[in-house]
């Protein structure tokens, strides 16, 4: 794709501000009054959907709502629902092209005074990977790591066995942590952040019957940390099977969700319910 089929796309490609009355839509072109906005924010969310999904779709509605209830935060969802909605092969080309795009603008934000640590990027599946890109894109203009970039089952088709630079990847924030709920299918199965969490195994979900359960689950899961942060304690271990006989570390745990930090890097493993709530507590770190 050339430089004419990228600004095509800036044409198409809107980033949505959530406020509790409602969604304000703007086109990323359209960056002095939207870079006035997120200068002045104390912490920046930005949510980016996935394949054949929207700004108002399903990922988006489920987390918006628990995101807007903590302090000092403007979200806002990038909307590609122009871009990535016809076929998965040629979407997953165009996630490069969305990235940049979004870095740029980031850039942007950052130049006009904005501290990029401040700056948090959720993406699922597609979404991931154009957060990831938009991080790489952020450091090559203005030498800065954004905050942190949430991965919830990152895409796996088209992203399997390629380099960091065509995926996301731990460099591409300060911390970078991952949800792997369908990983070998539709999500990836390898780590690829700071810290990756594999619930009930990551690769099949309880009360889940087809795939596209086992991917969504992983914004299900994250959506319900955000106001329950406890909910989902994780051991640090080298396999699920390891974690099934109790053979982990007794000392190493972290929060899944919002709760995450980059203490103690590595995979961590816990078990669910099927049903929400999700999250077992204690009795799901083993």
């Amino acid at each position: 794709m050339n430089e004419k089929n990228k600004t095509n796309f800036q044409d198409v490609l809107n980033i949505d501000l959530i406020t509790k009355t409602g969604n304000v839509k703007y086109n990323l072109t359209a960056t002095h009054r939207l870079t006035r906005l997120m200068v002045q924010a104390q912490t920046i969310v930005i949510l980016i959907h996935g394949f054949m999904e929207s700004s108002d779709g399903w990922m988006v509605q489920s987390i918006a709502p628990e995101m807007l209830k903590k302090p000092n935060t403007q979200l806002f969802a990038l909307d590609g629902r122009k871009i990535i909605n016809i076929e998965y092969f040629r979407s997953s080309t165009y996630v490069r092209f969305m990235g940049d795009i979004l870095g740029e603008f980031l850039s942007d934000v950052i130049r006009d005074g904005q501290d990029p640590t401040r700056i948090y990027i959720i993406g699922h599946s597609l979404g991931s990977h154009i957060a990831g890109v938009a991080g790489k894109r952020v450091q090559e203009l203005t030498g800065e790591q954004i905050g942190r970039i949430t991965a919830l089952d990152p895409a796996g088709p088209c992203f399997s066995n390629v380099s960091a630079s065509g995926r996301l990847d731990k460099t591409d924030a300060k911390y970078v942590d991952v949800i792997h709920t369908n990983g070998g299918m539709l999500g990836l199965k390898e780590p690829v952040g700071h810290k990756d969490f594999y619930p009930n195994g990551g690769t099949s979900q309880p009360g889940c019957y087809i795939s596209v359960c086992d991917h969504s689950r992983a914004w299900e899961l994250f959506a319900e940390s955000i106001n329950s942060p406890n909910h989902f304690p994780a051991r640090k271990c080298d396999n699920w099977t390891m974690f099934g006989q109790g053979l982990c570390s007794r000392n190493a745990i972290s929060y899944m969700g919002l709760l995450s930090d980059a203490n103690n890097p590595g995979q961590y493993f816990l078990a669910t319910k099927k049903t929400a709530p999700f999250g077992m507590g204690s009795a799901g770190s083993g």
